[in-house]
């Protein structure tokens, strides 16, 4: 498992091309160290998807969260990260957030 910032999480739900039902959650999170490089700054943020049984996990957003990957096959073979457990450790209050 892996130790994220986890900022957002959003729904889905479509009808694929051929009419089967897509559902899902879109997750934004940032992970390790921020870049300091001449070229980047700060953390980067990365979007994966999850199940959507996972929306359930999600106690605190913002939040720090132990995140388990897996690979799948994506568009022609390439492996794609899918998330296939959440684990809440800690929240995280944003002071430009707080009323």
């Amino acid at each position: 498992m892996e130790q994220v910032l986890l900022l957002a999480a959003r729904r889905y739900s479509f009808q694929d091309s051929g009419g089967r039902a897509v559902e899902g959650v879109q997750l934004q999170y940032a992970t390790g160290g921020g870049q300091e490089t001449p070229d980047r700054r700060g953390l980067e943020l990365l979007t994966v998807s999850a199940p959507l049984e996972l929306m359930t996990s999600l106690r605190e957003v913002p939040g720090v969260y132990a995140m388990e990957f897996r690979q799948r096959p994506g568009l022609k073979g390439r492996p794609t990260l899918q998330v296939v457990s959440l684990a809440f450790r800690e929240g995280v209050e944003l002071p430009m957030l707080a009323g």
